[in-house]
């Protein structure tokens, strides 16, 4: 029997949107009391939960997440702090995902965290928080945790709570966390208030050896490694390499005796890893030997107990409908130019007087 011309064949069923191999459960909520436990066990899956609690802002979370960090508290300190900065586009998070899976092979007891700050738009004030999807088979691994946070517009490379979530990552016994910043420039600094050691990426036959001068960065930086640097890019790797030396004599660390080295790396490969973690490992030598690991970290802490005190007094102030009702005339006025930054403020803190 002949088709119609209009006669049409049964096509293939729609496939469902959601995959129906999929296992669904109900997430495990647990009180602050009970992530401790799980937490100091290494209970990813928990830690993961701490984490959203400290990052959260509503009040009762809040509440919870200062009960969470007191109990914690006592089980951090024990791992080795990581910065890792460059210029964007680097491959900080290449890098990241080849080097934590090197050290992880060579260290069995070795857990890695990776905390990955992604730049919130000013726009929308979202973040894609991508870094994770760089970091596959690193994530994959059950010595290791990744972690991306919104820098939610804050200054300095890092998130609001970046140093809250290291400390959980410590308490959950990652004895290495490398925090990845955001990658924009000047305000990469604030991270150095954080980690052990500063380890700055530069890209060879870019001129990152003179913007980093300018940026403040590289002279923090306590070891600077010139990444994509591997065959056949070495020569050029080493032209970079030589320059950043030259340019390094302008600096001096006399306090902590200590001279940036300068290697060439590749995460794309794992090219110069053996001497990338030489220079870590003689480098925590050295500044434990010195003393001034301890004082770092000990500078760090007074550094972050007064970042604490002016935000929660500037929270407290921000509850007080007439100084508030002040804060914005006066933003108005600056805004619209009838006012100058300098003196707006002068009256602002001349209007805290008995409030605080």
């Amino acid at each position: 029997m002949a088709k119609k011309a209009l006669h049409i064949s049964k096509g293939v069923k729609e496939a469902p949107s959601v995959n129906p191999s999929l296992q669904t459960g109900k997430r495990t909520s647990r009180t602050s009391t009970e992530l401790v436990k799980e937490i100091i066990k290494g209970n990813r899956t928990a830690l993961a939960q701490g984490i959203t609690m400290i990052e959260s802002n509503t009040a009762a979370d809040q509440n919870h997440a200062r009960a969470l960090l007191n109990e914690l508290m006592p089980y951090t300190g024990n791992s080795f702090r990581i910065g890792v900065t460059g210029v964007p586009g680097v491959g900080k998070s290449t890098f990241l995902e080849s080097y934590g899976n090197t050290l992880l092979k060579s260290d069995e007891d070795a857990k890695v965290a990776v905390l990955a700050v992604d730049p919130s738009s000013e726009i929308s004030k979202g973040s894609i928080l991508g870094d994770k999807t760089r970091m596959m088979e690193l994530g994959k691994h059950d010595r290791a945790f990744i972690r991306p946070s919104a820098s939610g517009g804050n200054l300095g490379g890092i998130a609001k709570k970046t140093r809250e979530v290291m400390l959980l990552c410590e308490a959950a016994g990652f004895n290495y966390i490398f925090i990845e910043t955001v990658g924009v420039g000047q305000s990469e600094t604030l991270v150095s208030k954080l980690v052990d050691c500063f380890l700055f990426l530069a890209m060879p036959g870019t001129g990152d050896e003179l913007q980093g001068l300018k940026k403040g960065i590289m002279e923090m930086a306590d070891i600077i490694a010139v990444n994509k640097s591997e065959p056949p890019n070495t020569t050029s790797g080493e032209r970079s390499a030589l320059s950043i030396r030259s340019a390094l004599q302008l600096f001096s660390n006399k306090e902590f005796d200590w001279h940036p080295p300068v290697l060439l790396a590749s995460g794309l490969t794992g090219f110069g890893f053996d001497e990338l973690e030489a220079a870590l490992e003689r480098y925590q030598r050295h500044s434990q030997g010195k003393g001034w690991f301890e004082k770092k970290r000990k500078d760090q802490q007074a550094y972050w107990f007064e970042n604490s005190v002016r935000e929660g007094v500037f929270e407290q102030l921000q509850k007080d409908k007439n100084w508030q009702k002040q804060y914005e005339k006066l933003s108005i006025e600056v805004a619209d130019g009838s006012l100058n930054p300098f003196e707006a403020s002068e009256k602002l803190v001349r209007a805290l007087k008995g409030k605080v």
